[in-house]
């Protein structure tokens, strides 16, 4: 699938994604990565998507209908992350763990000419 296509995308931790509208303080168009996927209990074989973006705001988790609506796959990161709670997440993310991956997000975000805004 080509970057920013709006259909469906089966995500995985890792995926990196744009917003296509904003969330709180975050514009459309920022740069967030997938760091947990689990089942959606209402829609049987579809994954709920939560994601970070590079500012460090936890914007919460997504269906499927929302992934569509909400979020664009720009590629796929190479990580391994095992979420546990909201608490080690930000402190994973304060000890610099997603750096790499959201250093080499902005990377692809400019080579398909996004703007990484948060």
């Amino acid at each position: 699938m080509k970057p920013d296509e709006k259909t469906f995308q089966a995500y995985q931790v890792g995926d990196i994604v744009r917003t296509t509208e904003s969330f709180g303080p975050n514009p459309a168009g920022s740069i967030g990565i997938v760091y947990e996927t689990y089942p959606d209990n209402e829609v049987p074989a579809s994954q709920i998507v939560s994601i970070l973006l590079t500012n460090g705001h936890d914007i919460g988790s997504f269906n499927q209908a929302e992934q569509t609506e909400s979020l664009a796959w720009l590629g796929q990161m190479n990580i391994a992350y095992a979420y546990s709670s909201p608490n080690q997440l930000m402190a994973d993310y304060r000890d610099c763990y997603f750096n790499q991956a959201f250093a080499e997000a902005r990377v692809i975000a400019d080579q398909v000419g996004v703007s990484s805004l948060a």
